[in-house]
């Protein structure tokens, strides 16, 4: 302890003063960097809580207009299904109607060509050559008949199939095309 007093006593008392004046203004201006820092640091939390807000916010708004985009995209849909399944029911009727006419065509031919057969033709005596020769044009024509409708049958029906593909096609593509709402 001796070695500690002998050491204070060297130095003057104005210098120790200056020293202990030095010491505090030292730990008040280290004290005011801190409290600074935690201010700082503060307003820091302040603003990223505040900036984490917003951004949840944001997040949240897109989220909702993004289900809200799904939902009318997804009606859209169910509604170009639905009128593709219209169409196809009304292709259906039609190839149904033009079948039924076409069997309604054949059966009119087959009863007149009965008709014919069992009737005989006024006249078939005397003009043998060209009774022969009109009952050949007339199976022709009905064969042509026959085969056209037949024909006329499977391009109305495969015209109906690709309408309807067609206009799902369109659809779809203006589906797809369709831009997000902002």
């Amino acid at each position: 302890m001796s070695a500690i007093a002998g050491f204070l006593g060297m130095l003057p008392g104005w210098l120790w003063a200056c020293l202990v004046a030095a010491t505090v203004l030292h730990g008040c201006w280290v004290g005011h960097q801190r409290d600074g820092a935690v201010n700082g640091l503060h307003d820091l939390q302040a603003s990223v809580a505040k900036q984490e807000t917003v951004r949840a916010e944001a997040a949240s708004t897109a989220n909702a207009n993004f289900r809200k985009f799904e939902h009318q995209q997804a009606a859209i849909a169910a509604d170009l299904e639905n009128a593709n399944q219209t169409r196809k029911q009304a292709a259906g009727t039609v190839d149904r109607s033009n079948r039924d006419d076409v069997d309604g065509l054949r059966r009119d031919v087959a009863r007149l060509d009965a008709a014919a057969r069992s009737g005989g033709l006024p006249g078939a005596a005397a003009y043998p050559s060209e009774l022969e020769a009109s009952r050949r044009a007339a199976q022709n024509a009905r064969g042509l008949f026959l085969a056209c409708a037949a024909e006329y049958q499977v391009v109305a029906g495969a015209a109906q199939h690709d309408a309807i593909d067609l206009g799902t096609g369109v659809s779809y593509a203006d589906l797809v095309q369709t831009t997000a709402p902002h």
